[in-house]
């Protein structure tokens, strides 16, 4: 029987704080909430602490947040059969955070918290003095930003007065991504932390031993894309910027006979500019010059710039003209030589000027005569026969596993990343891999595919990350699926999509000061 567990290897090996955001947000819309990960961190952390420390005086320091929460409840599961103090960094009144405040409450039914405010610092210091090992469950991987004089206090007890400190997650202090020491920060002995070695561990010279410990975290959570991929890719928005600073598209595509396909790519990086904070703020579709006039009519929001086709310099001369981030080439093109030669000309220059290329359509038709040309910098989007066409590889009928493997292989060849469009979409670069499975046929429809193109080079032009970047969209644009099936059943178009872009991704909004 095949498994997918196999592909965990295609999964993050090092976690930045984001990361560990996205994967509880992928957790809790599997319908695993935080509170479980609290319960299981607190058990397993326990059972660690049990198998080295039998018989020794645990003091345990809590902060108000997730962090703290887990502290809790490996508190919880310590006191039992182990001498236990915990001390509650705060007010306890002012705490928010549901699990924080579930555990708080578990465990001072049973013994008392020792609260420690501003005036009382002295009884921190007091009791780690007389305890053999201080567990630090203060502040947790996402700490931003200066400490508090209380937290400061804290920590300086805890690294003056403590035999022996062991960290949950990572030590209070020391930022989660580059492994940095704020201004104080807990002096570690050992570092048990959760699901996987985070980047500020793997950076940092001040967490002691580290061990990583399973919280039940599902494979599911990493190998297929959710709600927290989309918070990945999506970066705060300033207040002060404009059209010109988040991300600048442009489309081209589009024959003498047929205009609709790259006017819906341009659409969709509008409607992703309008609704996503990590979106487009200037989209151009650039388009043969007998069908320009027709592209105007249809939005005012649209800027076309007209191409003479028949002249291949003159167009490749003009497109590599329009300021842009992100080229979206291929939807509806006509094929012809003049085509062939403006497609590979035009990629060979953006390559040379670093900028994301998004090859859709009737491109990757262009692109299996010049497999060179793929790249680092290349977003290729196939469905089943255009893949077949490009690669050679056939896939159909192929198990899940075969495809994937079959996709992963061509993938690392040519260092692209792809994204292989079907009912189980594959999105892989050779190092990493998400698939998303749809929930209904409802996006088998004209037009659709060109949508999402244009979502992918939204995130793109803003998030950098390319692959992150096409895990978010193809999960967005499969979500937009869903909710119109819904409403509409099987009768929608490409438009229906495009429309209801931001009822999906307004939720994922957010603003950067």
């Amino acid at each position: 029987m095949q498994s997918l567990k196999e592909f965990v290897t295609y999964t993050k090996k090092t976690l930045s704080v984001r990361d560990t955001y996205a994967l509880k947000a992928n957790s809790a819309a599997l319908g695993i909430s935080r509170d479980v990960f609290v319960e299981n961190a607190g058990f397993a952390l326990a059972e660690e602490i049990k198998r080295g420390h039998k018989g020794d005086r645990i003091a345990v320091v809590c902060g108000r947040g997730d962090k703290g929460a887990a502290g809790l409840a490996t508190a919880r599961h310590l006191m039992t059969n182990m001498d236990v103090s915990v001390f509650f960094i705060g007010d306890p009144g002012t705490i928010t955070n549901s699990n924080t405040k579930l555990n708080y409450r578990l465990v001072n039914d049973i013994m008392e918290i020792c609260g420690i405010t501003e005036t009382n610092t002295i009884t921190l210091v007091k009791e780690l003095n007389g305890s053999d090992v201080t567990i630090d469950a203060i502040i947790g991987c996402g700490m931003r930003g200066r400490l508090s004089s209380l937290l400061i206090s804290a920590i300086t007890a805890i690294n003056r007065c403590s035999k022996n400190i062991i960290s949950l997650d990572i030590p209070s202090g020391i930022d989660g991504d580059t492994g940095m020491p704020n201004r104080v920060y807990v002096k570690a002995n050992h570092t048990f932390t959760a699901h996987k070695m985070k980047q500020g561990i793997d950076r940092s010279k001040f967490v002691g031993g580290v061990t990583v410990v399973d919280v039940g975290i599902p494979l599911n959570a990493e190998l297929f894309a959710g709600p927290g991929d989309v918070l990945l890719a999506t970066e705060p928005r300033p207040m002060l910027s404009n059209k010109y600073t988040h991300g600048r598209i442009l489309v081209v595509g589009g024959s003498k006979d047929f205009h609709g396909a790259p006017m819906l790519a341009a659409f969709a990086a509008n409607s992703a500019m309008a609704s996503l904070l990590s979106g487009a703020g200037y989209s151009t579709i650039a388009v043969p010059k007998e069908v320009a006039d027709s592209v105007k009519k249809l939005s005012m929001e649209l800027i076309v710039k007209p191409l003479d086709w028949d002249d291949a310099d003159g167009t490749v001369a003009a497109i590599s003209a329009i300021k842009h981030d992100v080229l979206v080439m291929g939807p509806g093109m006509e094929k012809s030589e003049s085509t062939d030669s403006i497609v590979t000309r035009v990629i060979k220059s953006e390559k040379a000027r670093g900028n994301t290329i998004i090859i859709d359509a009737d491109a990757t038709r262009v692109m299996a005569k010049h497999i060179a040309l793929l790249g680092k910098n290349v977003i290729l989007t196939p469905h089943e026969g255009e893949f077949r066409n490009l690669s050679g590889i056939n896939i159909s009928g192929a198990t899940p596993v075969e495809r994937i493997k079959k996709a992963i292989s061509f993938v690392k060849r040519h260092e692209f990343t792809l994204v292989l469009k079907g009912h189980e979409t594959i999105i892989t670069n050779g190092d990493l891999l998400k698939l998303n499975r749809a929930e209904t046929p409802v996006l088998g429809t004209m037009g659709t595919g060109d949508v999402l193109a244009g979502m992918i080079s939204a995130y793109a032009s803003v998030h950098k990350n390319q692959f992150e970047s096409a895990v978010a969209a193809v999960y967005a644009h499969s979500k937009i699926g869903d909710m119109l099936y819904q409403k509409k059943g099987l009768h929608i178009t490409a438009q229906d999509v495009i429309n209801s872009i931001p009822d999906v991704l307004k939720q994922f909004d957010s603003l950067k000061p």
